[in-house]
């Protein structure tokens, strides 16, 4: 499904920070912050996997138990889970079939009738949510809106970097994802109240003075200077990884026939592309693709079962999302990754076409 590209200087970076002896979060780590905070550009705080990241977010911004949060009923798992580890009471928002992204609509619904603390909003495969109406949204009720862009790295909505904007939004480093540090993460903010929380959060609420004195109950969320190194030189070629994807995405694009692929609004000025949906014209034909596609070598996938369907959230089984449930129905993914060639890419494309031929 996803490969990590690595090369032989990342490695001899890699070993030379090994080699120094300090391996904990250090000046490395510092390094790769700065580097990020430059990339954004933005505040970035990086900590050891992506749902760290949401979970020290919404405990920054004051998320306690009982309060309510929306999650896009359509999202990897971490969007709820992280929540639901603090207390939240999840309530969750349809999204679009044809983009995956949350409907403003549907969270200004749940925001009227409820006594909401928080948003979340999901960039689903690397396609930035429609963040304006959303941002509106956050003014007028008054909810804290974090955004989850584990999967939108370097994806851009109107010009402007996903992490770029005030509010607090989530990244992950795992090996699936467009830069990897193995596993880890970040958070951007605009804050500079929330940054300060986010550096207590990360070392078990510890003070910036040194001193064994915590200010806030936390755990241990830190990164170290091994990870730190791979990531900067994963960040080094961020910009060829994104064009890789694209250049993939197209091709599947213009030449896979009988399907259909993800919406991309005028609104998104870069799709990073970190995974690829495909939508067959209903469930009986998902499953021929993926059968047909895994029986000849393409490790094509399921996608995600929605929020309100996964055995752990019993008390969403009543919700009604009919978006989320019809991506379930009809979508899989291709594989897409940093270094994928073109010769790979020609066979999932041929393999696609054998299907209903």
């Amino acid at each position: 499904m996803s490969q990590p590209a690595f090369d032989s200087e990342t490695e001899n970076y890699m070993f030379d920070v090994i080699k120094s002896g300090w391996w904990s979060q250090g000046k490395i780590t510092k390094q790769f912050e700065k580097n990020l905070s430059e990339y954004f550009p933005s505040n970035a705080v990086v900590v050891n996997n992506g749902t760290s990241a949401i979970t020290a977010a919404l405990l920054a911004h004051g998320i306690k138990p009982g309060d309510k949060v929306v999650v896009p009923d359509y999202t990897f798992i971490a969007t709820c889970s992280a929540a639901k580890i603090i207390g939240a009471e999840i309530l969750v928002a349809d999204v679009d079939p044809n983009t995956l992204n949350v409907k403003p609509q549907s969270i200004e619904k749940l925001v009227k009738e409820n006594d909401v603390k928080a948003v979340m909003v999901v960039d689903m495969a690397g396609l930035p949510v429609d963040l304006e109406p959303i941002i509106e949204l956050s003014k007028r009720y008054k909810f804290v809106l974090i955004e989850d862009a584990a999967q939108a790295i370097g994806s851009e909505y109107k010009n402007k970097k996903i992490g770029s904007f005030e509010h607090t939004a989530t990244f992950s480093f795992t090996v699936a994802k467009i830069i990897t540090t193995i596993e880890g993460g970040c958070i951007t903010t605009g804050n500079k109240e929330i940054l300060e929380k986010l550096f207590q959060l990360r070392n078990f609420g510890r003070s910036g003075d040194g001193q064994y004195v915590h200010i806030l109950n936390s755990v241990n969320f830190r990164f170290n200077d091994i990870q730190a190194a791979l990531g900067i030189k994963q960040l080094e070629k961020i910009d060829n990884f994104i064009t890789r994807r694209i250049e993939i995405a197209k091709m599947y694009e213009e030449n896979i026939e009988n399907v259909t692929f993800q919406h991309i609004p005028d609104y998104t000025t870069i799709h990073s592309h970190m995974l690829f949906f495909v939508f067959a014209k209903n469930n009986e034909m998902k499953e021929k693709y993926l059968n047909f596609l895994q029986q000849n070598g393409v490790d094509a996938r399921l996608p995600y079962l929605p929020i309100h369907r996964q055995p752990c959230n019993p008390e969403l089984a009543s919700s009604k999302c009919p978006g989320a449930d019809e991506i379930f129905e009809k979508a899989f993914t291709l594989p897409i990754y940093n270094n994928m060639t073109i010769d790979e890419c020609k066979l999932v494309i041929d393999t696609c076409n054998k299907v209903e031929n």
